[in-house]
């Protein structure tokens, strides 16, 4: 994570402790648990549409397409003050995360809302083609 610049070395006075959450096929998943400052953290309500509506949007479309999402919230830079909050230790360091991190309570609606502010203009000419 270093390497790819998702974190970075930090002096923060924050630290949240890591956690490594054993997988299905024997390995080990690094993970972050930021409980503590879940409970301190503002809670943004947005809502985050439902599998079975976003296929009732899909109607009678011709085309179909993918995005790899995968390391969504890693594409979402965090604000300067926000990085010292989403500091972590291992034995080696501290770090701090410069992009938003899985695990925050509001990192689903963040990134929900960043998707429907970057494919709201699609949408928009998908509503206008159907009309014409």
């Amino acid at each position: 994570m270093l390497e790819l610049g998702v974190i970075e070395e930090s002096h923060s006075h924050w630290s949240s402790p890591i956690v490594w959450v054993p997988k299905l096929d024997g390995t080990t998943r690094f993970c972050n648990d930021f409980s503590r400052l879940n409970e301190i953290s503002k809670f943004y309500a947005y809502l985050i549409p439902r599998i079975n509506e976003l296929v009732d949007r899909l109607g009678n479309a011709r085309f179909l397409t993918t995005l790899d999402l995968t390391k969504g919230y890693w594409q979402i830079p965090l604000a300067k003050d926000a990085k010292e909050k989403m500091a972590f230790s291992t034995p080696e360091d501290l770090f701090q995360y410069t992009v938003l991190p899985f695990g925050l309570h509001g990192a689903p609606t963040t990134f929900q809302r960043l998707m429907d502010k970057l494919l709201r203009p699609i949408s928009v000419m998908q509503r206008h083609t159907w009309m014409m």
